[in-house]
């Protein structure tokens, strides 16, 4: 490559996030003080791929309660800091929140890997896979049904038991291969696959964690660790990240 083209190159990002970036938007994190497993343990049935269908109007108050709350969050500083990020960086985003809201906040590169809170699809796979989710922002009172074959519509994000979409996975984990900086920000580093990103980082990438809590053995994991609100400090820890690309 010719040094003009090297010298114009912006770095690579790659960002994994999860529920503690949007805790500052007013949105509930699952795990850990007040989160939302804590708080009613009965949710594990209602987002169990075998076991939410019988227990459908339940599952779907919960979803409305997860639709309600992401229609009137509002993205905040980390999310705005991540947009501003890309006058600097070559910037994908590989999010585990269904909350929409780095692309609300202009994020123009992002992977959803758990799906979104605003489309539902047919609970019936074959369904599913020949006419896909559609968008969807209605509080359903009673559980709705498939436009195409009437069966019970769902929301349309993975369930435990569920894989992810492998092309999703294989964008998040070409991101990772490919970054000079690898960030995770509020998110707990343990669910997997996800998590397991990191991994596919190549020597030299510099890796950093935004979060309340460090990870598990992440000492040695991370060459840059700040624990503490991503609204209040992910502008600078981008900004230094940054210089330390160029270097």
């Amino acid at each position: 490559m010719p040094d003009a083209a090297i010298a114009e190159r912006k770095p690579r990002l790659a960002v994994l996030t999860g529920a503690g970036i949007s805790a500052p938007s007013g949105l509930p994190v699952y795990r850990g003080g007040n989160g939302m497993w804590d708080r009613n343990p009965d949710i594990a049935t209602l987002t169990t791929a075998s076991r939410w269908h019988g227990k459908a109007q339940q599952a779907w108050e919960h979803w409305n309660e997860l639709r309600h709350a992401a229609s009137i969050a509002r993205p905040n500083p980390a999310h705005e800091a991540l947009v501003a990020a890309e006058a600097h960086f070559d910037v994908h985003i590989a999010t585990q929140n269904i909350d929409g809201l780095h692309t609300r906040a202009g994020s123009a590169n992002v992977t959803e890997l758990h799906g979104n809170a605003f489309a539902t699809r047919c609970s019936r796979k074959a369904c599913h896979a020949r006419n896909g989710a559609w968008f969807d922002d209605d509080i359903h009172e009673t559980v709705p049904t498939c436009p195409h074959c009437g069966r019970i519509a769902r929301l349309d994000v993975v369930l435990f038991g569920e894989q992810l979409s492998a092309k999703k996975m294989r964008a998040s984990i070409e991101a990772s291969r490919h970054a000079d900086v690898w960030i995770a920000i509020g998110t707990s580093g343990t669910v997997f696959p996800a998590a397991g990103l990191i991994e596919f980082c190549r020597p030299g990438t510099v890796r950093a964690l935004v979060n309340a809590q460090p990870w598990s053995d992440s000492a040695s994991t991370f060459e840059k660790e700040v624990l503490g609100d991503a609204a209040a400090v992910l502008g600078d820890v981008l900004r230094e990240l940054h210089v330390a690309a160029l270097r």
